[in-house]
């Protein structure tokens, strides 16, 4: 399994880049990892001579509009020569095949690669692999994983994104409240509903609202026996400390069956945070009655 780390900044590059196989950056259509095009350049010329990877993120709808953007980016991205793209509308497709990068494709839906059948669908297009939904519990991983070994990449640690709109909440609140604010992509703010105390990060900007887990998605125990059917695991920092991402993924590149209680017991004593297993042990079709 290669390890992956997102890369919300650029100044985090070369504190984690010994302990990863490559890194996942983005700049246009994507939720919240914007470099800029020179960081872009600089950092894919650094992952090279180390011989990482770099993979780029385009993981936000594609409208119209966006088209003749969406074409001067790829022509951008087709210079870099990158490991892969990460993509979520289908529309990446039919314009990835324009540059000659469809065989770079890697589909993430966030929510969206449920079951087999789906997943062996989006592979027999061309597709490089496929990330499952963040909703599964680990029978169903392990089921879709088996079935196509080494063909599929999963979030393995980091927060969880729960909900995406081109509707910009942030800005609609600030206004009807009458407020100047430094909102946009601005990581320290939070979502508290009225009958629950606990904060979901949210986060907004030009391609619209982001809400994400109160929790740390971490899967430390579980990973060892499913790291043989992943292509990649991503470890993602958005919302977390560097050195905690940094810890992380050193840990997980030493991770096993015999030392996963060592390594999962150190991550909570060092860095302490609200960690849970997501959806692993929990359905998320259960009806009102069950």
């Amino acid at each position: 399994m290669e390890l992956l780390a997102t890369l919300r900044k650029r100044e985090l590059l070369e504190k984690v880049l010994p302990f990863v196989d490559g890194i996942i950056v983005g700049k246009f259509f994507t939720s919240s990892y914007h470099c800029t095009l020179k960081e872009i350049v600089e950092i894919n010329v650094i992952c090279k001579a180390s011989q990482k990877k770099i993979y780029l993120v385009l993981d936000d709808f594609i409208s119209e509009d966006d088209i003749d953007a969406l074409y001067r980016y790829l022509e951008f991205i087709k210079k870099l020569e990158p490991d892969g793209i990460y993509f979520h509308d289908f529309g990446i497709v039919a314009a990835a095949k324009r540059y000659g990068l469809s065989d770079k494709l890697i589909y993430d839906g966030k929510t969206v690669a449920c079951n087999s059948l789906d997943t062996a669908f989006l592979l027999s297009k061309g597709i490089d692999s496929v990330v499952l939904s963040r909703e599964l519990t680990l029978e169903e991983i392990f089921r879709i994983a088996k079935n196509n070994p080494r063909q599929i990449d999963l979030q393995i640690f980091g927060h969880q994104r729960l909900s995406y709109s081109k509707r910009r909440f942030l800005t609609n609140y600030f206004k009807e409240i009458n407020k100047e604010y430094g909102y946009l992509g601005n990581e320290d703010l939070y979502l508290v509903e009225e009958q629950r105390d606990y904060k979901l990060p949210i986060i907004e900007n030009e391609e619209g609202t982001f809400i994400y887990s109160d929790y740390v998605f971490e899967m430390i125990n579980e990973l060892p026996e499913l790291m043989p059917y992943l292509k990649r695991g991503i470890v993602d920092s958005l919302f977390i400390e560097d050195q905690t991402i940094i810890d992380v993924c050193r840990d997980l590149r030493r991770l096993s069956s015999e030392n996963k209680r060592f390594i999962r017991d150190n991550l909570y004593h060092n860095h302490p945070d609200v960690y849970a297993s997501g959806f692993l042990y929990q359905r998320t079709n259960i009806s009102k009655d069950e």
